[in-house]
Formats: structure tokens, C-alpha cells, sequence
């Protein structure tokens, strides 16, 4: 069997089955057809979600599935980059879902950027559970911003939209299993320190919702300022002196801010029944 184009890597552990379902077919609906999509079950799926999967994969043999059990999802990431046959990999998220345009605009940015280890892309987000990615975008060549130093300040790429060479992630020892959070975010800071090159398209190729159920989004905006703060500040060691220690000032003051801004939106919270959500879609910026 031929190598396909691109493998594209979606690790579950609980995800309603709906928001899994249209995922899986968002990617099996790419306008490239000529990938793979690696499942890797960070533990058991309900009944409902194993005949889901079945079905998918008794009409679409592009779907390749991995059992690991429990072993977390960094170390379920790495299977299924280890599983990944093709040069290029990308990352989508179970409860995520990609524009049907979304591969063929990356392997056309690649196309015309060689050096390009990994790239990211814009975004919809939302905190709704029925959306789909059908939304219009521009038929103009992408551009592409280079992302270097700005990862010292925030993560500015979605785990979801990312597709990355292969080799590049092999080259930094793939994601850290040891980490609970944030391992997008280690990655691309451990990328950056090799020399890689990261950038960010400027479509909105990806819906990603946000939801107390992730990992991230579950700890409180102080815990998340901290959680970058300490991972930011590692990886500036490659930094002369000077430089480094007005860094570690300025992040610093940064992490103080946000702290206190944190600590006022749980105050403020505390103090107001949460409003209606509806559901919509707002542009990455």
C-alpha cells in the first residue's frame, strides 16, 4: 500500500460521541483524499462509540485504530505519530473538526514553503456542541505568518489546525508524556529552541471548542498564567544574559497581571449567575 499524503492523529478518552463523529467525518470529507486517520483510544469507548467507529471504518478504510489504554495523552499522541505513515502529520482533536478545504490549504502553503517544519492555522471557536465546519473562506493564496520569538509570549497556534513534518517532531523526542497540560504548547517552544520553523496561516480552518472538560480550559485562569509563566521562562536559556533576565522581568510583570485579572474574573463570577451561551462562531484573531 502506498504511502497516503498525509496522517492525520485524533486521540479519545471520553468524548461525547457526537462531537467524535463529526470529527471523523470532517476529515474523511477533506478535499485531499489521500490520508490516513489514526484513532488512538486513551481507554475504553462506551458501545455507542465502538459501533460509531465500526461503521466508519466497515465504509472508509483510511481509518487506522489503536488501542493503548490508559497510558495518557502524550504517550498516545507519540503511538500515533509512530503509527503515522506519511511525511507529514497533522493533529485534530476528538471533540474538533476541520474545514473541508483545511489539508489542501496547508499542502499548498508547504508547497510553497520547503523550509516549513510545522504550521498552524486560524480558528473558530466555540463553546457550543452542534456546530460544524461549513463556514466560507477566501479562494486567495494564503499567507502565512512566521512564528518565532511571539511563542516566548503566548501560544498562539491551535493544537487542532496543526500539521507538521514528521521528522521535525522526531527531531525533539515527539510530545512529553510526562506533562498533563499544555503539551502543544512544549512542543512548539522545544521546536523553536532546535531552529524549526512555526507558522500560522491566516484562514480559520478549524472549529475548536472550548469546554470545562478539557484539561486546560478546566484549571482557572490564575493556574493557566502560571502553567505558561513556568514553561515560557524554561525556554529561554539560549538568550544572552541580558536580554534573558529583562525577559524574566517582563514575564514576570506579565504573569502578576494576569493573575490579578484572573483572581477578579473569579471574584466578579462569583457574584453573577452565568448568562445564556447560544452558540456562534467568532473569528481567531
Amino acid at each position: 500500500m502506498s504511502h497516503p499524503r498525509v496522517s492525520i492523529v485524533t486521540t479519545v478518552r471520553g468524548t461525547p460521541v457526537p462531537l467524535f463523529a463529526i470529527s471523523i467525518e470532517s476529515v474523511l470529507e477533506q478535499s485531499v483524499s489521500d490520508l490516513e486517520l489514526i484513532l488512538v483510544f486513551d481507554g475504553d469507548l462506551s458501545d455507542e462509540g465502538e459501533e460509531m467507529v465500526r461503521e466508519h471504518q466497515r465504509q472508509d478504510d483510511r481509518i487506522v485504530v489503536l488501542r493503548t489504554g490508559r497510558i495518557g495523552r502524550g504517550a498516545a499522541l507519540n503511538a500515533g505519530l509512530r503509527q503515522a505513515r506519511a511525511d507529514l502529520v497533522g493533529i485534530q482533536d476528538a471533540d474538533d473538526a476541520s474545514h473541508v478545504e483545511r489539508l489542501a490549504t496547508q499542502l499548498e502553503v508547504f508547497r510553497h514553503n520547503p523550509n516549513l517544519s510545522l504550521l498552524g492555522t486560524g480558528a473558530r471557536f466555540s463553546r457550543g456542541l452542534t456546530e460544524r465546519a461549513d463556514w466560507r473562506i477566501s479562494s486567495a493564496r494564503p499567507r502565512v505568518r512566521p512564528v518565532d520569538m511571539a511563542l516566548l509570549r503566548t501560544n498562539p497556534i491551535i493544537h487542532s489546525s496543526v500539521l507538521a513534518r514528521a521528522k521535525a517532531i522526531t527531531r525533539v523526542g515527539g510530545y512529553d508524556a510526562r506533562r498533563v497540560a499544555q503539551l502543544d504548547y512544549d512542543l512548539l517552544l522545544r521546536l523553536r529552541a532546535r531552529g524549526e520553523i512555526i507558522g500560522v496561516c491566516d484562514r480559520p480552518l478549524v472549529l475548536h471548542r472550548r469546554h470545562p472538560g478539557q484539561t486546560y480550559e478546566g484549571m482557572s485562569p490564575s493556574s493557566r498564567a502560571w502553567s505558561s509563566y513556568r514553561l515560557q521562562t524554561s525556554h529561554v536559556k539560549d538568550l544572552p544574559p541580558v536580554p534573558r533576565f529583562g525577559y524574566h522581568g517582563i514575564a514576570a510583570t506579565r504573569l502578576v497581571y494576569q493573575v490579578a485579572r484572573g483572581m477578579a474574573w473569579h471574584r466578579a463570577s462569583r457574584h453573577q449567575s452565568a448568562a445564556p451561551n447560544p452558540d456562534g462562531h467568532v473569528a481567531a484573531s
